[in-house]
């Protein structure tokens, strides 16, 4: 059985490890799951850090080949006496996570429900089945298949709720797939909805495509919990000292915040404009570490929650203008 989930690994592109659950299901995961300290702190931090965002299922069918989902049901809100953050409160609106599952046939895409039940290929056929940005799921596969081959270098992305593709419902168009696409490159989606810069959540992957690119794009969230520019500035620091101890020559971009309709507040720390220069003034003290404009790479008129979160048009734009400055290792 053991071997037989190990099968089913292979056919999952942009995926850190799996897991087998009580059921016989396996779900695919996009962190170690031995680290799981700075993703117990928050219900919103559990539930999001064991969503298979970016995860990809490609393969060609040698037989007829049934895929069985099974949706899993976690709560997001914080139960009463939880000392954490209200983040819902935080956000002030509704957060729309509805999305689809999207399957690819011989390169023509289809968007089905997210429900439990099978989905049902002839033989022949070269699938791609995306897993969702915001929701648990497991898999199993009845039949003969092939996998496709994987990318050999990888591309990490570490960030919060836009990364992990809040805004986006139709997990083939979220940023990280989209910049696979683009480069050429397997893709490690290790964006948190509601992360606040932490170091702890930079894990060390040892992966069969080593990473060769890091994007990081934080703190919007901080920017309206925080205190003061201080702990911004030392975060940071403590953020990409971690990123240097374990990948000490992968070049990392970092893209600071986008465009959000509040831009001109004044926070608690200071404004818009302070926060970004912090950020910056971080990145000064490592080497091979460069900076993508948030700003300039937002568009103004694309926007899922008219507020924050880009929709599938910002992001779209995000990615292309994005992608030639990823710099990547030799």
């Amino acid at each position: 059985m053991e071997n037989e989930h190990s099968l089913i690994f292979e056919l999952a592109h942009n995926a850190v490890s799996h897991r087998i659950l009580e059921d016989g299901y396996v779900q695919f995961l996009r962190f170690n799951d031995s680290d799981g300290q700075p993703f117990n702190s928050h219900p919103l931090y559990r539930a999001m850090a064991k969503t298979s965002a970016s995860i990809c299922l490609r393969f060609v069918t040698e037989s007829e080949t049934t895929v069985h989902i099974k949706r899993y049901n976690q709560s997001l809100l914080a139960k009463q006496g939880d000392n954490v953050l209200d983040f819902a409160a935080l956000y002030g609106r509704p957060l729309d996570l509805f999305e689809t599952i999207d399957v690819s046939i011989d390169g023509k895409r289809e968007e089905h429900p997210l429900v439990s039940g099978p989905l049902v290929f002839q033989a022949g056929r070269d699938i791609a089945i995306h897993l969702p940005l915001h929701h648990q799921v497991g898999v199993k596969v009845e039949g003969k298949v092939e996998p496709i081959s994987k990318h050999t270098k990888t591309l990490l992305l570490l960030g919060d709720s836009i990364v992990q593709g809040v805004g986006i419902h139709h997990p083939s168009q979220n940023l990280a797939t989209l910049l696979g696409n683009q480069l050429g490159v397997q893709v490690i989606n290790q964006g948190l909805a509601g992360a606040m810069i932490n170091a702890k959540v930079v894990q060390k992957l040892e992966l069969e495509a080593p990473v060769a690119s890091i994007l990081l794009s934080v703190g919007t969230n901080d920017w309206t919990i925080r205190e003061n520019l201080a702990e911004i500035r030392g975060e940071m620091f403590a953020l990409l000292g971690r990123i240097r101890k374990f990948y000490p020559k992968v070049p990392v971009l970092l893209l600071t915040p986008l465009y959000r309709t509040d831009i001109l507040q004044n926070k608690r720390m200071g404004s818009f404009k302070e926060l970004t220069q912090a950020l910056i003034q971080a990145t000064r003290c490592f080497a091979a570490v460069e900076v993508a404009d948030g700003l300039s790479l937002s568009l103004r008129d694309a926007y899922d929650d008219q507020f924050l979160h880009p929709d599938q048009k910002g992001i779209s734009f995000l990615a292309k203008s994005l992608a030639p400055l990823i710099p990547f290792q030799r």
